[in-house]
C-alpha cells in the first residue's frame, strides 16, 4: 500500500500550466475561491493617514480590496456555520454487496474503459438566515483509496480525476433578471461551482497491481461565495449581494470524475464551513 502526495504534484502543476495548455482531463477550478489574475497581485503602498486633532487616531476609512483583498470580512470574528461528511461513492467490479445508505456503487467498465461518475446530494447543509454576513469559507478533506491493475497484457495509461461540485439554494437568485455568466441562463434560485480536489495520472505496466491511498486538506482562499464575488463575478448588485447572506442557505455536496485502470475506487469528503 503506498500513500500518496499525488494532489500537491497536481496542484504545483496548476501553477505551472496556467500560461500553457493543460494536458487533457487536467481539473480546473470552476470556484469563487481563486482569485482572478487583476485581484491576486501585490496590494500598492498608500501613505499613512494623517492622525487626527482629537487624540492621535487615523482618520482614514476603513482597509480597501487593495489594502486587504476581503474589506467586507475584515476585523470580523469567525463564527462556525456547519460540517458534514459524503456518503462514498465507490467503483468496483460488482455492488450487490454494496450499502445504498452510506456509498453509491457503480460498476466499473472492463478495463481499459474509463468509468465516469456523477453523484449529487451525497451530503447536504441548511443554513439558517443571517448564518453568516459576508462569505462562506471551508475546509475541506477529500479521502481518496484506489487498487490500480493492468491484465490487459500491455502498458496502459491509469488515471482517477475528480472534483467537488457544490450547489447553493438561495431564494436571491430566484430573480429571473440575474443570469449566470457560466451558462448565459438565469440561476433559477442556485448557485453552480466545483472544488478541484483530485488529479493523478501515470503509466501501469502489464500484470502491475498497485494499492494507493491518501487523504489531504484544503482551506479556502476566497471561500465558496462572498460578497465580492456575487458582485464581481456573478453579476449582483451590492444590494442583493448584501440580501443573499440574509437569506436561509441549502447547500448539496456532490462529486465527479473517472477512473481508468483500476479493480476499486472509493471517494468521498469531509467539509466545515465557517463565516463572518
Amino acid at each position: 500500500m503506498k500513500w500518496t502526495v499525488a494532489f500537491a504534484s497536481a496542484a504545483i502543476s496548476l501553477v505551472s500550466l496556467a500560461a500553457g495548455a493543460a494536458p487533457a482531463g487536467f481539473i480546473k477550478e470552476k470556484s469563487p475561491d481563486l482569485l482572478r489574475p487583476h485581484r491576486a497581485g501585490k496590494p500598492h503602498a498608500r501613505a499613512v493617514a494623517p492622525l487626527a486633532a482629537s487624540g492621535g487616531v487615523a482618520a482614514a476609512a476603513g482597509p480597501s480590496v487593495e489594502d486587504v483583498g476581503d474589506p467586507d470580512s475584515f476585523g470580523r470574528n469567525v463564527t462556525y456555520i456547519g460540517m458534514t461528511q459524503t456518503d462514498s461513492v465507490t467503483i468496483a467490479p460488482d455492488c450487490s454487496f454494496s450499502d445504498p445508505e452510506f456509498e453509491r456503487c457503480i460498476v466499473g467498465n472492463p478495463a481499459p474503459l474509463p468509468t465516469a461518475f456523477n453523484e449529487a446530494d451525497l451530503a447536504i447543509i441548511n443554513l439558517p438566515a443571517k448564518s453568516t454576513k459576508s462569505l462562506i469559507c471551508f475546509a475541506f478533506t477529500p479521502f481518496i483509496g484506489v487498487s490500480w491493475a493492468n491484465n490487459t497484457g500491455t502498458m496502459q495509461t491509469a488515471s482517477f480525476i475528480a472534483t467537488a461540485p457544490i450547489i447553493i439554494d438561495n431564494e436571491v437568485l430566484d430573480d429571473p433578471a440575474l443570469i449566470d455568466p457560466n451558462t448565459g441562463l438565469p440561476f433559477g434560485g442556485s448557485l453552480s461551482l466545483s472544488l478541484s480536489s483530485w488529479f493523478n495520472r501515470h503509466s501501469i505496466e502489464a500484470g502491475e497491481f498497485e494499492d494507493e491511498n491518501s487523504s489531504q486538506s484544503r482551506s479556502c482562499i476566497a471561500g465558496l461565495v462572498s460578497k465580492q464575488a456575487l458582485v464581481l463575478g456573478y453579476g449582483l448588485t451590492e444590494a442583493q449581494a448584501t440580501q443573499f447572506f440574509k437569506k436561509p442557505m441549502t447547500i448539496h455536496f456532490g462529486a465527479r470524475g473517472t477512473v481508468q485502470m483500476a479493480d476499486f475506487m472509493s471517494y468521498f469528503y469531509g467539509i466545515r464551513l465557517y463565516g463572518d
